[in-house]
């Protein structure tokens, strides 16, 4: 089977599983719901007494009978859900212009904004331009384009723009060379400022390359920012989580649970916990 018969496949069998299932209903709003056990209090523990009836199997990650991919299927899954770091970058004369979504990516810090994200596999696109210019803008994927985002996974050749071959639009970022995209609500001006090579413990080969990147500049929609302009509104940005598989997720239930203040709770026994509203 050829590698276009053998695509065209994977199409046929992803869209014979699509076709039972309901359409997506975009009128759908952000709701915010109790939590299982609204009565909670310190010391109850969990919810549900069900984890009592099962045991743990034991995996270790480094068992010679293991492959690479079983861990990767393995935390992916597991690990959920996890934000998406959409990454536009450029080489460093100008001529390649990359896009591309990263499921290992996080926010790790405030002062200055630090975030952190992987690239492994044959991504090395982004890992040069990265390594060029020390310069990348990570674009929050919503609702609204996250097939486009998805399609920018593509292995495509690197004279091949991911720009057009997902019909995203390009807009000059202020403090970096890489371009904003359009459609994202809330684009991450950022830098470079570390790199930390990833190495297998058997092979001692390099896997993967962790980078942390600093964001220096914002750029937020308008109409997804809070009244008070300090933070985004959840029901507006519509984002879109990452799970096992090949499977996304939507953000359309929460529920909020408050903090407590250790001291305030157990200097004066009995007392009611004391809320502290930390958001």
């Amino acid at each position: 089977m050829s590698g276009l018969d053998a695509a065209r496949a994977n199409v046929a069998r992803y869209q014979a599983a699509q076709d039972p299932r309901p359409v997506s209903d975009d009128t759908k709003q952000f709701t915010l719901s109790k939590t299982l056990k609204p009565d909670w209090r310190p010391g109850d523990g969990a919810s549900s007494d069900e984890w009592q009836a099962h045991a743990k199997v034991q995996i270790d990650p480094q068992d010679p009978s293991r492959a690479g991919f079983d861990n990767y299927k393995l935390l992916i899954s597991a690990v959920v859900p996890r934000p998406i770091g959409f990454l536009s970058t450029v080489s460093q004369d100008g001529t390649r212009k990359n896009l591309a979504p990263f499921s290992f990516f996080q926010v790790v810090g405030q002062d200055p904004p630090t975030f952190v994200m992987s690239v492994s596999g044959g991504l090395k696109d982004t890992l040069n331009n990265l390594v060029e210019t020390n310069e990348a803008v990570i674009n929050i994927v919503s609702e609204w384009f996250v097939d486009a985002a998805n399609y920018a996974a593509i292995t495509s050749p690197p004279d091949v723009s991911e720009w057009v071959l997902t019909g995203l639009h390009p807009v000059p970022a202020t403090k970096v060379r890489p371009e904003l995209v359009a459609e994202s609500a809330f684009n991450i001006e950022a830098k470079v400022v570390d790199v930390l090579d990833i190495k297998s413990p058997r092979s001692g080969s390099i896997t993967a390359k962790m980078f942390v990147l600093e964001g220096i500049h914002f750029h937020a929609r308008e109409d997804v920012l809070t009244n008070d302009k300090s933070a985004l509104d959840l029901a507006k940005l519509k984002p879109v989580g990452r799970l096992g598989g090949i499977s996304y997720c939507r953000v359309l239930d929460g529920f909020e649970i408050p903090r407590y203040d250790y001291a305030q709770q157990y200097q004066d026994e009995p007392k009611v916990p004391a809320i502290v509203d930390k958001n």
